[in-house]
């Protein structure tokens, strides 16, 4: 990933609109589809390709899988893992092209789909780096297709990707198709314990090489480093576990290890390195903390408690900035802006109190149009791959 602009736009504008051109011209190998992602091989598109592999597209569909990240597995018939460097030869001859994180910033022909599924709905402001983007191309879309989970949100898309409202296609995040197969209790080993997920999205980030907010010092909101020992003591005797997994963008500079018996906090590569799905874990969860990740509109399908820290509200809308005219509207939990918020919330969840229930359904039906857990094979349906079985091969 490219992250200096002024070099990105160069070679935007110079080399890749020369295969732009070279694009138009190529011939589309209708039974090829590309899989890119330019930050792990994870989120919607690494879904969509266990989707097809477990339904047996690749049967009809060589896969080409695009990863920067070595691959130690065993790759299955037809399917070809590459760089993203070389994944540029395969763009160039593929029908179908989806994408999760980043792009191969080349226009379609006539005869080519090219997707951004993108790994969440708005409620982050504008990506001020891809409004830059926006201004310094030509005024035609890298997409055929773009994603969004509900017709509220189809504005900013076509804002944020610069491209028509004709191109924006509702289809729910195909991650979430597993939350209808949490894992049980005995798999996770939480015996009586509720679970409590913590999700907090990055302040700083070395990765990205910008910050959403100045003074995010510490690796989570709202609790400092004293007050772990008091929460975990809190969190014993209300049966609760709360597992804390950091954002993949998150710096991890301050970030120390610590060992308690009701806390688990992870960075992404060690939450990766259990082998664990993280939205069948989130479905096996009786309750969410984040603050300004989209995971919560996720989380909205299981119907069950959300809390959202805000103890760093006003400076990120003076940052940031959110997508959506009333952040409140949409955060259909309580706020926790101190830590008694949080012992009160995690209260609350240990005695089963749930005051938001009626108003997050209204809210879920608003911004998830589609909450069938169909998403993956609706996606490809809309990148024109399809498998057609005669009646005797259908899946029971």
């Amino acid at each position: 990933m490219i992250k200096n602009v002024i070099i990105k736009m160069f070679l935007t504008n110079t080399v890749f609109r020369g295969l732009s051109a070279i694009n138009q011209i190529v011939p589309k190998n209708q039974d090829l589809v590309l899989l890119y992602s330019n930050m792990g091989f994870r989120d919607n598109v690494a879904y969509i390709y266990d989707y097809m592999i477990s339904e047996k597209y690749n049967e009809k569909y060589q896969i080409i899988r695009s990863q920067n990240e070595s691959y130690r597995g065993v790759v299955p018939t037809n399917v070809k893992i590459v760089s993203n460097m070389r994944a540029i030869k395969y763009f160039l001859r593929a029908g179908h092209v989806f994408y999760a994180f980043g792009k191969l910033p080349i226009y379609p022909a006539k005869n080519q789909k090219v997707v951004q599924m993108w790994h969440g709905s708005p409620f982050k402001g504008v990506d001020k780096r891809q409004l830059v983007e926006n201004a310094n191309k030509k005024k035609k879309s890298y997409y055929t297709n773009v994603f969004s989970t509900s017709k509220i949100f189809n504005e900013f898309w076509s804002k944020e990707f610069d491209c028509g409202i004709e191109r924006i296609s509702i289809c729910g995040h195909p991650r979430t198709d597993v939350m209808i197969k949490p894992y049980s209790k005995d798999d996770l080993n939480l015996n009586d314990l509720k679970l409590i997920m913590w999700m907090p999205t990055f302040r700083k980030s070395k990765i990205l090489g910008y910050n959403d907010v100045d003074s995010a010092d510490d690796i989570l909101p709202v609790v400092k480093n004293e007050d772990f020992y008091k929460l975990n003591e809190m969190l014993k005797q209300k049966k609760c576990l709360l597992w804390i997994k950091l954002h993949p963008m998150q710096d991890l500079d301050r970030y120390k290890e610590e060992d308690f018996s009701n806390i688990i906090i992870q960075s992404s590569d060690n939450f990766n390195a259990m082998g664990l799905d993280l939205y069948r874990l989130l479905a096996s969860s009786d309750a969410l903390i984040t603050d300004y990740s989209s995971v919560f509109y996720d989380f909205m399908l299981m119907n069950r408690p959300i809390a959202f820290t805000v103890d760093d509200y006003e400076e990120y809308k003076d940052g940031r900035g959110f997508a959506v005219e009333d952040p409140d509207y949409y955060r259909t939990g309580p706020k926790i802006q101190t830590i008694e918020d949080l012992f009160s919330f995690i209260t609350q969840v240990s005695n089963g109190k749930d005051e938001w229930q009626e108003k997050r359904e209204k809210v879920n039906s608003e911004v998830n149009y589609f909450r069938d857990f169909k998403n993956c094979k609706r996606a490809l349906k809309i990148g024109g791959v399809e498998l057609k079985r005669s009646p005797a091969n259908k899946r029971q």
